[in-house]
């Protein structure tokens, strides 16, 4: 317990008027202002502190305040001859657990004594086969100097095994924990303590560049000491010890980026700062998308491990951080799949997508979601290899996929013929025999697919899209829209749109 009060003949008083030592209570501190009585909580950490309300350099309500945004636990009795309700009531209300007024009667004090203690008392019995937890406890007190400087909090992350139990996973820590008290204490630049379970380091009086270069040798170290890899999360700089759980929650909400630990190449990441060393554009990820869908339907197989390695990368940098959004991008691409597999007349595998995002969450680490991912895209694979039973279908599949990729240029079926290294006129009867269709009504169609999608979600003009989607003649292009869709190209737009205003319209009035 510490004591403070301006009187010094008051904490005289206290200190006789109960036999502390009999009730195991020990003073370790008397003070007689607010700012030395500050020090004393955060240097010695007291179970409980009896604080005077108004004392010299702060008041005990500022220093109550705080204590409560350092999260300390020391425990507030506040005693003051000011017989004000207005005292009693702020005290209460930023937490304090008693308020006495002078003159202290030994009752009063004794009671609100031992009502602090029962609250404080915990079991610290544990099972034979238990192991004790970190304790939650920050000792601002190492890091506090009577000089001005600077602090900067760090978040710690083992990045375990997904093999590893809880019991092999609380010995790490408490390995790591003990490394890293030791090596700040000797090194003198900062502590080590555990929050909600979570390692933190608070660095002080070092530049970021120190910072940086300090983290980069302690991570080594701890890495050969743990035998477990170690990531970092450095916040901002902060000048006074009561900023540093502000400045510790940002480093929090860079923590999703943990779940990418293995795909990042940064393992010291700074709170400010990109992670990645460049700006990722969604083009990128479409492009690998699209890379994986089309390697698997023309069975490239020799090609699936790079371009799904370079496919997960693109979902890990579009992510952000997210893993919510990583097991959208996998989910999505699954669907698309299927859709491909659909439109070239396959047997998909017909996934449970709600049931699919639902295992994709319960992933612990973006390589785990990528592996989980990577059977499902090889089970495309195999039920495609499964499928084709002889060498016409897998030429079909490539013809289709061959028009697909080159719709917007000049197809014909010489050209066509040359990829299946077959007969111009040959290829005419195979193609109509797979598909049921001539290889022209094919193509056609094909284009006008790509077609609507461009007059619905574009302003192009009728030239432009017949330009965009293969056709060299305006006419051409407008003739086969009408034969498909009986009607012109920009009727069915002017149509299509005011049907979606008017449900729209619908809607709201409902």
């Amino acid at each position: 317990m510490i004591l403070a009060d301006d009187e010094p003949i008051i904490t005289r008083g206290i200190r006789k008027l109960v036999d502390w030592e009999g009730m195991g209570i020990e003073v370790v501190g008397c003070y007689d202002n607010g700012k030395s009585a500050l020090d004393g909580i955060l240097r010695l950490n007291p179970d409980l502190a009896l604080l005077d309300i108004s004392m010299p350099d702060m008041t005990g309500i500022d220093i109550l305040k705080e204590c409560k945004s350092l999260n300390l636990d020391t425990s507030i009795i506040f005693i003051s001859g000011f017989q004000d309700f207005e005292y009693a009531k702020a005290a209460l209300h930023y937490g304090a657990e008693d308020y006495l007024l002078k003159p202290v009667l030994k009752e009063e004090l004794l009671n609100a004594v031992t009502k602090c203690m029962n609250k404080k008392k915990q079991n610290v019995f544990m099972g034979d086969n238990e192991l004790p937890v970190p304790p939650d406890h920050i000792d601002y007190g190492k890091i506090i100097e009577l000089e001005a400087t600077h602090y900067r909090p760090v978040l710690v992350k083992i990045l375990f095994g997904e093999q590893e139990d809880k019991q092999m996973k609380r010995l790490t820590q408490f390995s790591l924990i003990s490394f890293l008290e030791d090596y700040l204490n000797n090194q003198q630049t900062g502590i080590c303590f555990v929050r909600k379970g979570k390692i933190v380091i608070v660095l002080k009086g070092i530049t970021a560049r120190e910072a940086k270069g300090q983290l980069g040798e302690i991570r080594t170290a701890a890495k050969e000491a743990v035998q477990h890899d170690i990531m970092m999360i450095m916040g901002q700089q902060v000048d006074e010890v009561r900023q540093i759980p502000s400045a510790y929650e940002h480093c929090l909400e860079m923590e999703e980026y943990l779940f990418f630990a293995d795909y990042l190449k940064i393992k010291i990441l700074t709170v400010g700062e990109s992670v990645f060393s460049y700006p990722m554009e969604e083009a990128k990820l479409h492009e690998a998308r699209e890379k994986l869908i089309h390697g698997i339907v023309a069975l490239e197989t020799e090609g699936f491990e790079q371009s799904y390695h370079w496919f997960a990368q693109m979902v890990c940098y579009m992510a952000e951080g997210k893993k919510e959004d990583a097991c959208f991008y996998f989910c999505t691409t699954v669907r698309m799949l299927e859709e491909r597999f659909f439109e070239l007349n396959l047997e998909g595998c017909k996934p449970d997508m709600k049931a699919l995002l639902e295992e994709s969450r319960n992933c612990q680490s973006f390589t785990q979601l990528s592996i989980h991912f990577k059977s499902i895209f090889t089970g495309y694979l195999n039920k495609i290899q499964a499928t084709m039973t002889n060498q016409e279908k897998k030429s079909i599949i490539h013809v289709k996929e061959y028009i697909e990729k080159h719709y917007k240029e000049d197809l014909n079926l010489q050209i066509l013929a040359a990829e299946t290294h077959m007969n111009p006129y040959y290829f005419s009867a195979f193609f109509k025999k797979h598909t049921g269709e001539n290889f022209k009504a094919y193509v056609n169609k094909v284009r006008m697919q790509h077609a609507i999608a461009l007059l619905l979600g574009t302003n192009m003009k009728t030239y432009e899209i017949a330009e965009a989607t293969g056709y060299k003649d305006p006419r051409t292009f407008t003739d086969v829209f009408c034969k498909i869709y009986q009607d012109t190209p920009s009727s069915y737009r002017k149509r299509v749109v005011s049907e979606g205003k008017n449900n729209n319209k619908a809607e709201e009035l409902n």
